[in-house]
């Protein structure tokens, strides 16, 4: 059954009208009962907590840095408290937001997702530099008026503040509008929801159940955005060839991209047999599966790879490969063997108990230029593998 666009964005549109007005109100009470004062302090840890638990189970990058980002705001204006460090949040934290939402999801250990991690750990560690006496001069740059001082009778914030967040909600409004993308909605109410947290810091008021009802609208988009259904393989649990192309589509920039070949695999399987075949399979798998540098493994069919190196040259992927099929020559799995026939009929053969391993060999190519046709690099790619093993296997060629 067919859902209208509408119904689907209702979430998005509905838990902002809620929560914003709550948030508003626990803000302004001066004396609220004692437990629900104590359910509001816990409030920001519980979201957060269970925010970046959600990203990182699902492998949503984009949830679990926008969480990340707004528990170290909280954190920052609560534990710190100095204007230096205020005007830093009120400027970054907009900005990083939207940037979160523009990128697509990655895995939040590998590629881009880890560096989402880096980028705003590291801006965090650019805050608590601020602290130092020193670079006060630089503190004060955040606070140099943009536009007519008469925006200080409505806001604590800083006008450089005041215009990266309008800059941030408008590019995050367009994504919603243009593409439908819940996230984007989520991420848009939560902007407003740490614009009143920080406006209610610089008059004094509370800070944490605004970024509470700002984690929550966070994850209520995530939690309405449709997750693409990725074709993973039974055995190796990578994603399969059709994945592989797909990705190669969504590419904007060069890469490179290898086969991988199990040598001798139907050899191996036909004297092993077939459960023994699979389990140096999924080894392998895993070992691919480590290959640095952001590269993205997938399976192809038989005993055949492939690798993908996005923004990677052909030289340091070989590099990389040879790393990989060096540490496959250390894969064992263990086998029952048939001992030969005995001479004599009265003693019974036996089997015995034996480790047994197997080398890859690998074909690399790179792509001429950014968003061109991946056929003709597969094709290279196929014919340097058959290069690998015409020249005696267990090697990567170019």
């Amino acid at each position: 059954m067919l859902i209208h666009p509408a119904v689907k964005r209702a979430p998005s549109l509905i838990a902002p009208a809620l929560l914003l007005p709550l948030a508003a109100f626990a803000g302004l009470a001066h004396k609220l009962p004692a437990s629900l004062a104590t359910a509001l302090d816990a409030a920001p840890l519980l979201v957060f907590g269970s925010g970046a638990l959600l990203g990182l189970y699902t492998r949503r990058a984009r949830l679990m840095v926008g969480v990340v980002i707004l528990a170290l705001a909280d954190s920052a204006l609560v534990n710190v408290g100095s204007r230096s460090v205020f005007d830093a949040v009120a400027l970054l934290l907009p900005l990083n937001l939207a940037v979160v939402v523009w990128l697509g999801d990655e895995n939040p250990f590998a590629g881009r997702g880890a560096l989402l991690f880096a980028i705003t750990l590291l801006q965090a560690a650019v805050i608590a530099v601020l602290l130092n006496p020193q670079l006060s001069p630089v503190s004060d740059a955040l606070d140099v008026p943009l536009a007519s001082s008469r925006l200080s009778t409505w806001t604590g914030l800083s006008r450089l503040s005041v215009f990266s967040f309008l800059a941030a909600l408008g590019l995050l409004v367009a994504r919603f509008f243009l593409h439908g993308q819940t996230l984007a909605a989520g991420a848009a109410w939560a902007l407003v929801a740490s614009f009143l947290a920080l406006d209610g810091v610089s008059s004094g008021g509370p800070v944490g159940v605004h970024f509470a009802a700002a984690g929550v609208l966070l994850l209520v988009g995530a939690a309405w955005e449709p997750r693409q259904v990725i074709a993973t393989d039974e055995i190796t649990r990578l994603p399969t060839r059709i994945e592989l192309m797909r990705a190669l589509r969504r590419l904007t920039t060069r890469y490179t991209v290898a086969f991988v070949e199990v040598d001798d695999y139907a050899h191996f399987r036909g004297e092993h047999g077939v459960e023994a075949a699979q389990r140096m399979l999924r080894l392998i798998a895993k070992r691919l599966r480590r290959t640095a540098h952001g590269a993205q493994a997938y399976y192809c069919e038989g005993a055949v790879f492939a690798v993908l190196f996005p923004r990677l040259s052909g030289k340091l992927a070989i590099r990389h490969l040879d790393a990989v099929r060096i540490a496959v020559e250390d894969v064992t799995v263990e086998v029952s063997v048939a001992e030969p026939p005995p001479a004599s009929r009265l003693v019974r053969a036996g089997v015995v108990e034996r480790t047994v391993s197997v080398t890859i060999s690998a074909g690399v190519a790179e792509s001429d230029k950014p968003g061109e046709d991946p056929k003709p690099v597969l094709e290279a790619a196929e014919r340097a593998l058959a290069r690998a093993r015409a020249a005696g296997m267990n090697r990567v060629s170019r």
